[in-house]
């Protein structure tokens, strides 16, 4: 076999053991005696020599390529190296240029090695060691070095890795000033232009959108408009002043606009921006400027089963004869017009002009066709393109028109005229007005002139159409293509479903109520009660009362109530304030014959103590019906009701309805000294009534002294240090043993001693009665019932849970009677207006959850401690049981801090928004006026979340947010999973947002528990991970209730408490989206209607973006060809918060290893990422913050107060963004106005536009 060309082995060849080829007669292979006869024996090669010093400098081995040409060989050497910062293989091209030519490849490469070695060794001698031939070319590329001008000294760097970098970037940097020249230029105008062209979006993320989606949203955005023409901002067009038209004209000239189009978006608009806006939306892409091009993104994909020649014919027609895509799809359809362009041509033409006759080469039935002279077409300028194909240039403009012509001469002619106009620099719709123009001239009889032949006819016709052009402006573009626009199928507008709430809302909007009134008489009610008071029942109730301390003051209270608007009582836990004194009232009136107009209101902080109260006064009026209560979802009175007990939120509700309570009497507010939110509007949407309600009196409670402390402004707390207290208990004569007893009952775990406590009690009490234990939450009520569970008797105990979360029918089964002890587990919500019969022992483990509290021990205040005590024996001796110091108490505050501020302010903004213009100037009326920046920051919140504008008006987002009683964030993932219709998944991760982890993960078991979780992995997101790891509980038969499936979930580290948690608030969540009527009252989490996109992964992550915005983060890590992304371990990557700089993934999240996450913050040593969640890009385009548009830069900057994120797209993505964002919130407002629920389902082409976008991140999915 003859040696391998091109292959050139070292000195050392031939010297292997191995077994080879023969040698010939010469004892030398042929190669071997070339390179032996190229250098004298002993010499240094040059290709050697190149490996070498690759060698040393930790490179790559080079590559050394020959080609051949007809002047001989010519070299191209390659080296590259692996960058160990990157791991990227990096690569640079060395030739001279001029090619050098040598005689042979084997000079090639010796001669193309030394060319390498001057380019990056030139600093050293090296043409001592070469050969001969080689050390002389070394010698001219060395004279060639020294008169090299100063841009190409790069060439010559010892490092050409390092010197191609600095080549692109500059040659990045000038191709950016070349470009921003250009649009410069092409306004005509030689200044220098204002408008930046800045490289921040060329490493950007891009935003992708596939044609067939784009024509969707297009359609969806015309559809919405006319929908919701009510609703959309900015309908109505700004006019522009005379006096900045031509400023404004010369930018639009100068980003690239046509001055036509330019002068007619200047008569709608009046900025540049939004005039580009509505230009970039209006013009078809042929008519955008360069800049706005839509080329770089995705506009159509082919498969091999294709019908090529069918697609040629389409894109043929499309891009050279400047026909629409769908009229060209459409006809192309049918293989008549595949086969035969002629006929395509004629039956486009005949769409053009409104002619709906057949399409069809037979003319017989026209007797006259239209005869081509060649020399009047060269005469023209005209040429054949072909044997049939006739190409006539226009005069005045840069246009051909292109007839078709028959070989038998039967067209063109009248019924027949295949033609077309071609032209670059005219937009395709003015070619075919041209063709119009013409077609319908053909058609006439008198096209043809006296003498005149087809060729001149026809370029008269197109010449004094495009002079009509010039002298009047170019037509409108709808008037050219109204024939050949697509015949949409009309959208029926989408089913109202009245919903149970609609009429209700509807007469709340004029501030009456329907509830029923009493038609009973004054005397009859004054009947009526004398009669209950001689009931014997009765008077042993009232003998009891009588004992109350309020009796004493009775007279008193009267007499001051009846001669002022508003007093105020106080008192001592148990003496008879919430109980006694609405009752004086209503006796008053009714013994005055004024019962027909008695309506008193008394609010109570928690719904517990509304029903309890309510409860134990109709009782104590032998349930005459003159007693009712009403909570959120529920309500028990009738048209004899005179008290209604309800929670403060349901008369708060009423006044932001625009109900003046005109039909009240009295409100009596209730344990104000609590402070809380809704307390603390309630007294200042009181005050502004009292000044148009004269009949209206007012009744404050508070707790006895705390009148004293309303000037009171809490201070920071005061730390304490363990060496403090321990100076303190020696001070006393306390021993070391003591005091390190006492250190372990501070320290004590909160469920285990009072559950030894209550153990204690049972087992050394002779009076048997109820036992109240006061805990912090939830989850220590259920610790502390499975410990009691285990040790005491439950034969002879009844142990009971008491807590905001439980439903009314269970919460009221602590007051019930039995014969067992009473263990009653609760949180403060029975601190206050509850009274349960039985209970003589409190346990107060001194502790309360709540949004701020002292940061050192997290004890409750005194006021809570000693509500906790009044208690205990209430209507019979009790005893109080504390577990803390003294010390301890005396560190406690004296009253808790008001609620309005330790809480998040943007609940509160956005609830007194809705009835009050200035928010700020209210809540400076407020008894403790929140700080101003917490205002901003607050404001600042809503305006992330689209509760408010801009302009600081109210959203109809913010609206529907404001009607739902949870937090704000929450609140709209909630709206818009009703919206999109995937209710369940976000109720259980709204409920897994509000609940402890469902993981637990214990420290010997950490890596364990991770592994469990992985196996729940879904969507790159710890919050779907979470779901659907409840989603599998669920699957289980009695997945809370049975020993078996617990201990199956604790070997999967799920915590069952957590799933009951999750459970619970799913159906809390739901009840409040049924009662504003946004879904049907008799829906369930699981309903099918509400469930339909439940399985859109993409959906859910916008969603859960959209509650969470703008707690994002994000990090891109891309090699240098931007082809492939490599595969790095969490700790490699840096993430950098929206708001907080860099912040850390969490190991313990499913993403750690991911590279883009957006979360919510947890702050320890560092601040880390918890719940995260990778969302696609259109998520945050659609639910992430405002989105501005870059005309010239091409891109997209989604917007935060403190930050923004860049994407690369084209701007008229951004256009249709915000045209589909509008139109959301325009659905809400017309769901708002019209108090009814809409059934959105496939009829809503915004809606279903959004899901498409959602559902593959603007890519298609067919």
């Amino acid at each position: 076999m003859p040696p391998r060309k091109g292959i050139v082995k070292s000195g050392n060849a031939g010297n292997s053991s191995k077994s080879g080829k023969e040698p010939t007669a010469s004892g030398q292979t042929p190669e071997a005696s070339e390179e032996k006869s190229l250098f004298p024996p002993g010499s240094k090669w040059p290709s050697s020599l190149l490996q070498e010093r690759c060698q040393k400098n930790g490179w790559e081995k080079p590559i050394i390529d020959t080609r051949k040409h007809a002047n001989g060989w010519s070299f191209i050497i390659t080296l590259s190296r692996i960058n160990k910062k990157t791991s990227e293989k990096e690569s640079v091209r060395l030739e001279p240029h001029p090619p050098y030519f040598c005689p042979s490849p084997l000079h090639a490469r010796h001669w193309g090695a030394t060319y390498g070695l001057h380019r990056f060794c030139n600093g050293l001698q090296l043409n001592r060691v070469l050969p001969r031939g080689p050390a002389e070319y070394w010698n001219d590329l060395a004279a060639e070095h020294k008169q090299v001008p100063e841009h190409m000294k790069w060439m010559y760097e010892a490092d050409p890795f390092a010197a191609r970098k600095q080549v692109n970037e500059r040659q990045a940097r000038a191709a950016e000033k070349h470009a921003q020249k250009t649009v410069e230029s092409s306004s005509g105008n030689t200044r220098k232009s204002n408008l930046p062209v800045t490289s921040e979006f060329s490493q950007a993320p891009e935003v992708r959108m596939a044609a067939a989606l784009r024509d969707q949203v297009e359609e969806a955005v015309k559809q919405g408009l006319a929908m919701y023409s009510r609703g959309v901002k900015g309908s109505e067009p700004l006019v522009i002043p005379a006096n900045d038209v031509q400023n404004v004209m010369q930018q639009l000239i100068r980003l690239g606009f046509n001055s036509q189009n330019a002068r007619s978006a200047i008569e709608f608009l009046s900025k540049p921006s939004p005039i580009a806006d509505k230009l970039l939306d209006a013009l078809p892409e042929r008519f955008l400027p360069s800049v706005n091009s839509s080329n770089p993104f995705i506009t159509g994909t082919h498969s091999g089963s294709d019908d090529l020649k069918a697609r040629w014919t389409a894109e043929r027609a499309i891009k050279e004869a400047g026909w629409p895509v769908y009229v060209v799809k459409e006809l192309t359809a049918d293989a008549r017009y595949t086969d035969d362009w002629d006929l395509l041509m004629a039956a486009l033409g005949k769409k053009l002009i409104g002619d709906d006759s057949p399409t069809s080469k037979d003319t017989t039935s026209d007797g006259e066709c239209f005869q081509i002279d060649t020399e009047e077409a060269e005469a023209f300028g005209g040429h054949f393109e072909g044997a049939h194909h006739l190409a006539m240039p226009m005069f005045s403009a840069s246009a051909t028109l292109h007839v078709m012509v028959s070989s038998d001469g039967s067209y063109p002619c009248r019924t027949f005229s295949p033609m077309y106009i071609t032209g670059q620099s005219i937009p395709a719709y003015l070619r075919l007005h041209l063709l119009s123009c013409l077609l319908l001239a053909v058609q006439d009889s008198d096209f043809l002139g006296d003498g005149e032949g087809f060729c001149t006819a026809a370029m008269r016709c197109l010449e004094a159409a495009w002079a009509e052009i010039e002298d009047n402006g170019p037509p409108d573009i709808s008037d050219v293509l109204k024939n050949v626009l697509p015949v949409r199928p009309s959208t029926p507008p989408p089913e109202i479903l009245a919903s149970t709430t609609a009429t209700e809302k509807n007469q709340s909007k004029s501030g009456k109520r329907t509830r029923r009134k009493d038609t009973r008489s004054n005397e009859q009610i004054k009947a009526d009660f004398d009669k209950i008071c001689q009931n014997e029942k009765y008077r042993e109730i009232l003998s009891g009362r009588q004992k109350l301390p309020s009796f004493t003051v009775k007279a008193q209270f009267l007499n001051l109530l009846e001669s002022n608007q508003v007093v105020v009582v106080v008192g001592e836990t148990g003496c008879g304030k919430t109980t006694q004194l609405p009752q004086f009232i209503l006796d008053a009136m009714i013994e005055s014959h004024q019962g027909s107009s008695a309506s008193i209101l008394v609010t109570q902080p928690r719904r517990l103590s509304a029903i309890g109260v309510a409860s134990r006064v109709s009782t104590e009026r032998l349930d005459d019906g003159s007693v009712g209560y009403a909570i959120r979802g529920e309500n028990s009175h009738s048209m004899n009701t005179k008290l209604l007990f309800c929670t403060t939120g349901i008369v708060l509700r009423r006044l932001s309805l625009g109900d003046k309570l005109e039909d009240v009497s009295h409100i009596v507010v209730d344990e104000v000294h609590e402070r809380s939110v809704d307390s603390d509007f309630l007294l200042l949407e009181l005050k502004e009534l009292l000044k148009h309600h004269s009949r209206l009196k007012v009744v404050l409670i508070y707790l006895e002294d705390f009148i004293q402390e309303l000037d009171y402004r809490p201070s920071a707390g005061k730390k304490t240090t363990n060496k403090s207290q321990e100076d303190a208990l020696s001070s006393q004569g306390l021993d070391e043993k003591t005091i390190s007893a006492i250190q372990t009952i501070t320290r004590s775990e909160q469920c285990r001693l009072p559950a030894a406590l209550v153990s204690h009690v049972v087992a050394t009490s002779h009076k048997r009665g109820g036992i109240l234990i006061f805990l912090p939450g939830v989850q220590e009520i259920r610790q502390c019932m499975d410990i009691l569970l285990g040790t005491l008797d439950r034969n002879d105990t009844e142990i009971l849970p008491l807590h905001a979360n439980l439903s009314s029918a269970e919460q009221m089964r602590v007051f019930a009677k039995t014969s067992k002890w009473k263990v009653i587990a609760a949180t403060n919500v029975a601190e206050t207006s509850i009274t349960i019969d039985d209970v003589i022992y409190v346990v107060d483990a001194g502790k309360v959850k709540e949004v701020q509290y002292d940061s050192e021990a997290n004890f409750s205040k005194i006021a809570a401690a000693r509500q906790r005590r009044g208690r205990a024996g209430r209507t019979q001796p009790g005893t109080c049981y504390k577990i803390y110091t003294r010390k301890q108490e005396e560190n406690m505050a004296k009253y808790s801090v008001p609620e309005i501020l330790r809480v998040p302010l943007e609940n509160i903004s956005l609830a007194v928004k809705v009835t009050r213009e200035d928010v700020d100037q209210y809540l400076a009326r407020a008894l403790s006026p929140p700080n101003v920046n917490a205002l901003d920051t607050a404001w600042s919140i809503l305006g992330e979340l689209g509760a408010v504008t801009e302009q600081g008006k109210l959203t109809s987002l913010g609206r529907h947010i404001s009607m739902l009683p949870i937090d704000l964030r929450l609140a709209k993932m909630l709206i818009l999973g009703t919206i999109f219709r995937c209710l369940s998944p976000i109720l259980t991760i709204t409920a897994c947002l509000s609940s402890k982890p469902l993981f637990f993960s214990p420290i010997d078991k950490r890596e364990e528990a991770n592994q469990a979780r992985l196996r729940f992995m879904m969507g790159n997101s710890d919050l779907l991970t979470d779901m659907n790891a409840y989603d599998e509980c669920l699957r289980v038969p009695d997945c809370i209730g049975g020993k078996p499936i617990r201990v199956d979930l604790e070997q999967n580290f799920i915590s069952t408490a957590t799933v009951r948690e999750i459970s619970t608030l799913r159906r809390d969540y739901l009840g409040p989206l049924a009662a504003i009527g946004f879904i049907p009252l008799n829906s369930t989490p699981n309903s099918p209607d509400l469930n339909v996109n439940s399985s859109n992964e993409n959906l859910l992550k916008s969603i859960i973006l959209g509650g969470l915005w703008p707690r994002s983060a994000i990090k891109f890590d891309k090699v240098q060809g931007g082809t492939v992304q490599r595969e790095n371990t969490a700790k490699e990557f840096k993430f950098f918060d929206l708001r907080e700089g860099r912040v850390f993934l969490h190991p313990s999240s499913v993403l750690f290893g991911h590279a883009s996450w957006k979360s919510a913050k947890a702050m320890t040593t560092k601040m880390f990422l918890r719940d995260a969640t990778e969302v696609p890009i259109w998520a945050i385009l659609l639910f992430g913050g405002p989105v501005s548009i870059n005309h010239v830069g091409g891109g997209l900057k989604i917007s935060t107060r403190d930050s923004h994120i860049v994407l690369k797209s084209w701007p008229r993505i951004g256009i249709l963004v915000n045209h589909i964002r509008e139109l959301l919130e325009a659905k809400l407002q017309q769901c708002v106005e019209d108090g009814a629920m809409l059934n959105e389902g496939d009829n809503s082409p915004v809606i279903a536009a959004i899901l498409a976008l959602l559902t593959n991140d603007g890519m298609s999915g067919r």
